[in-house]
């Protein structure tokens, strides 16, 4: 029942395992640390994702069979206007950040044949703290809001598309993000890994975050989140047109 649970789970952005790797006490701390962090309140998990770059696009018949992977065709599309949403009482807070930027997001669930079994739509919005560290807030929207926001995206940016085989390997969820358009970065494959760092003896978070990465997969090396790589590998930067 387990196995069938996570299966029928994985691909949702907001998936996530809390395994038996800690004793009960562990296991309560980590799922109100993550409640929190979906709520956009103070939390102390050690959450992250990790990227990784792959030298090309993963064959699909090469995968394990215990590995079940969902499909998704992604399309992501900047918006021009980055003001944030005003707070409960009516102030803008948009002083509090370094920058920030908005897109709508459109995710249609593909089956193995090509076939869209369904679609989602959401708007995020990313904030830019001190110390480059964001903040993703993201809501569902309807089609009907994503149209209506489609005309209003920044056209400065290219509409990215890309191709997601999301999957669950030895308790940590990974995601492939395939580029297909812009057509200059096409075939772009980039690992994404949801990880989260240990507990030491006083139950304090470490900043010490591992990932066992699956071995069927061609790993060229991780991406850092430099400046380099944020310009050469981040969607944000790729969508720039350049003159």
């Amino acid at each position: 029942m387990d196995a069938l649970t996570r299966a029928a789970w994985v691909g949702h952005p907001k998936f996530m395992v809390i395994d038996n790797s800690t004793d009960f006490e562990g296991k309560m701390r980590k799922l109100v640390n993550a409640t929190a962090r979906l709520l956009g309140l103070p939390s102390t998990l050690n959450r992250t994702t990790l990227k990784y770059l792959l030298d090309s696009e993963p064959n699909l018949d090469f995968f394990p069979d215990d590995i079940k992977y969902h499909i998704f065709d992604v399309e992501k599309v900047y918006l021009h206007e980055n003001k944030p949403p005003p707070s409960d009482d009516g102030c803008d807070d948009r002083g509090q950040y370094e920058d920030e930027y908005s897109f709508i997001r459109k995710r249609s669930h593909v089956s193995q044949s090509g076939l869209v079994q369904g679609i989602t739509y959401g708007l995020t919005t990313v904030r830019i703290v001190s110390g480059d560290q964001q903040i993703e807030v993201k809501r569902i929207i309807t089609g009907r809001e994503y149209r209506s926001a489609y005309k209003n995206r920044d056209i400065s940016r290219r509409v990215v598309k890309q191709k997601r085989i999301s999957f669950l390997y030895k308790m940590q969820s990974f995601s492939i993000h395939i580029y297909r358009e812009p057509m200059d970065v096409e075939g772009l494959c980039i690992l994404h890994a949801q990880a989260e760092g240990t507990e030491n003896e006083h139950k304090e978070k470490v900043e010490d975050i591992t990932v066992d990465l699956p071995e069927f997969l061609k790993v060229v090396r991780q991406l850092e989140g430099t400046k380099q790589d944020q310009k050469k590998y981040g969607a944000y930067s790729i969508s720039l047109v350049h003159e």
